[in-house]
């Protein structure tokens, strides 16, 4: 594996540096290096991989060692970024730039910090910042894109006007709803941490319309992924802010349904998001158990995701009793 990594790295590099410093370069080799490395094309469409067709992601998602990962992720960002800098009209391209930025604002910003002592308060709240950071610039990477396919689209969204809202998310297409997810779940992830912010919390009814519309379009995205994205924020959001408890257990009812119960992030997110604040015990520990009980060696494409969900669950289950009163 970490011939892989270092494999896909040097390739990365070697291909940035060529394409920002030979002046000869044609455009048609730059986008066939971002449509390889995107897995979408210049307009944004997904590139149907033809059978054994080497997919450089996979080295990623199909490991185990997190410490590795978050040690490559953001070498791999940046050049990223850097051939999205050369070509920055490739859709496809920037879409991944965003999606890049909001997972490792989550897997390898935010999470880290949440274990962060409370005495150590300002390093935690310097590790939120540089996670909110990411979410936002992952969700402008995408927004961009989304405003070229239709003018004024983050201006209405975010206008909090529903009428602008509706008009737009109906032009939403199932091929936008890879972008949608990665856009809707930064600006979120941004949320979760300053939830007091005016401009966010502006944004909350459209985020939710982009959502609810990316889950009509293509309703078993990512094994259920939509669902527990909107899940986890109607039951986590005050009612005032859009939240809906009952809408939120709809649908991680749906989310399981569609995984098959084989995602540790589900039992996860309802032992956090719902559990804690039910004070219920019982079932905050049963989710976590059933998160552990996945094997990730099931699923290849998913096994880093729930090796890091596993080991959230166990963080979760050491500290139970900040969570719930021992009488």
């Amino acid at each position: 594996m970490q011939k892989n990594v270092f494999s896909l790295t040097v390739f990365l590099c070697s291909a940035c540096f060529f394409l920002t410093s030979c002046s000869s370069i044609q455009k048609m080799g730059t986008n066939a290096v971002s449509d390889m490395l995107s897995g979408y094309d210049k307009k944004g469409r997904f590139i149907e991989k033809k059978a054994g067709a080497p997919d450089p992601m996979e080295a990623v998602m199909n490991e185990s060692d997190t410490v590795l990962i978050g040690d490559f992720l953001p070498v791999t960002l940046k050049m990223y970024e850097i051939l999205q800098a050369v070509n920055p009209e490739h859709q496809g391209l920037s879409v991944m730039c965003g999606q890049l930025n909001v997972m490792y604002a989550n897997a390898f910003v935010q999470s880290p910090a949440d274990e962060i002592p409370i005495e150590y308060y300002d390093k935690q709240k310097s590790e939120y910042d540089r996670a909110k950071m990411h979410y936002l610039k992952g969700s402008r990477y995408i927004f961009s894109v989304l405003d070229k396919k239709y003018p004024g689209f983050s201006e209405n969204v975010f206008s909090a006007d529903e009428n602008l809202i509706q008009k737009s998310v109906s032009q939403l297409k199932k091929s936008d709803v890879n972008a949608l997810y990665w856009a809707i779940a930064g600006r979120l992830g941004a949320f979760s941490l300053d939830p007091l912010n005016a401009e966010l919390v502006t944004s909350l009814q459209g985020c939710v319309a982009v959502l609810e519309r990316a889950a009509e379009l293509d309703r078993e995205y990512s094994d259920g992924a939509i669902w527990t994205l909107l899940f986890t924020f109607y039951v986590s959001a005050p009612a005032d802010f859009c939240g809906n408890m009952a809408r939120g257990l709809e649908c991680y009812e749906i989310a399981q349904q569609i995984s098959g119960g084989k995602q540790a992030g589900n039992y996860v997110a309802y032992a956090e998001n719902y559990c804690i604040a039910q004070n219920d015990e019982k079932g905050f520990v049963e989710a976590l158990e059933k998160a552990l009980a996945i094997n990730p060696d099931d699923d290849e494409k998913t096994k880093l995701m729930t090796v890091i969900y596993q080991n959230r669950a166990r963080r979760l289950l050491s500290c139970k009793s900040d969570y719930f009163l021992e009488w």
